[in-house]
């Protein structure tokens, strides 16, 4: 019946911790990759772009639905056992029916959105499919040990975004490396590093949210719906993950505010001078008021420190047996 098959149930994927020089060399990293793509940027370049994005799409919606099937699906009372079954591909191997379905979901996704993007009006929707399904892997695999290691990596690449949208413009006098990279250039086509957002006022506009910044903000989020469960923190007054997700919505209104009233007329905003002040600053004034910044600042998640020592070894494996 494939039951005892199921690689992935009962133990978790690794965790990548992220350290203090971790968090200085992501934004070093974006910082290059996007001189690269300014420079580089052609229609060759974004082809090579294109075809990398497509294989990173259907791992990260094999990998969501996988999961779904996992936790949802085959939960539930009554689900089809044939989803269990095993079955043998060439290259790939054995595995259940219901990771093959995924797969080909994600191909599926992907070819798609790759053929039609440039002609069909709905080919946003399936960007902004496999863009979630990036960042929930992301967000999966890559986690804040500690609110002393958000303090260092929120402000500093909200220093690169409000660099790169407002001041490098002034300093070389060009329009902005980041708008141009994010609107394709020459290529004319909207890289596939963004969720694309139909603007109401404006039919036939659309909005761009980076997945940098829904990502970045949310491994906060996640930090703080760690902390709860593992403090076993229960109620508006006392959790800190509502606090994050009322916070990232109040900064999310307040970059579509920005952008409506083209504050710096650039006619692009940086997201996150908005998201990272209305997360991080309400996080550390609510665990100062409650007790709990010390705590925060210098004392790693237990169950990411727990399975395998430091977070400055940057690879731990969470849900390991002890």
């Amino acid at each position: 019946d494939g039951e005892g098959d199921r690689s992935s149930e009962g133990e978790e994927e690794p965790a990548v911790v992220v350290s203090e020089k971790m968090a200085v060399f992501i934004v070093i990293q974006a910082t290059v990759g996007l001189l690269l793509m300014y420079f580089l940027l052609s229609k060759i370049f974004f082809t090579i772009v294109l075809v990398f994005y497509a294989l990173i799409a259907v791992q990260a919606v094999w990998v969501q639905s996988t999961f779904l099937f996992e936790n949802v699906v085959l939960k539930k009372a009554g689900s089809p056992r044939w989803l269990e079954k095993s079955v043998d591909l060439p290259i790939f191997g054995r595995c259940q029916m219901y990771q093959l379905i995924s797969l080909l979901l994600g191909l599926a996704v992907s070819v798609t959105w790759a053929c039609v993007r440039t002609w069909a009006s709905w080919a946003w929707v399936l960007q902004d499919i496999s863009g979630i399904c990036v960042i929930l892997t992301i967000l999966m695999f890559l986690k804040l040990p500690s609110l002393r290691i958000a303090c260092i990596l929120l402000p500093l690449i909200m220093m690169y975004d409000v660099f790169f949208v407002y001041i490098q413009p002034l300093i070389f006098h060009n329009d902005s490396v980041m708008k141009k990279v994010a609107t394709g250039g020459s290529t004319h086509e909207i890289l596939p590093m963004a969720l694309i957002l139909p603007n109401l006022g404006r039919p036939g506009a659309f909005a761009l949210l980076g997945y940098g910044d829904i990502a970045l903000p949310g491994l906060l989020i996640c930090y703080a719906a760690s902390y709860d469960e593992v403090h076993r923190l229960k109620g508006l007054l006392k959790t800190y993950a509502p606090i994050e997700l009322a916070g990232y919505v109040l900064g999310l209104a307040a970059t579509y505010a920005a952008l409506a009233l083209d504050i710096g007329g650039q006619q692009g905003q940086p997201a996150l001078l908005y998201l990272v002040p209305a997360t991080l600053v309400p996080m550390l004034v609510a665990a100062h008021l409650r007790g709990d910044l010390k705590d925060m600042m210098h004392a790693n998640l237990p169950f990411l420190e727990a399975r395998g020592g430091s977070a400055e070894q940057g690879l731990l494996l969470v849900g390991e047996e002890d």
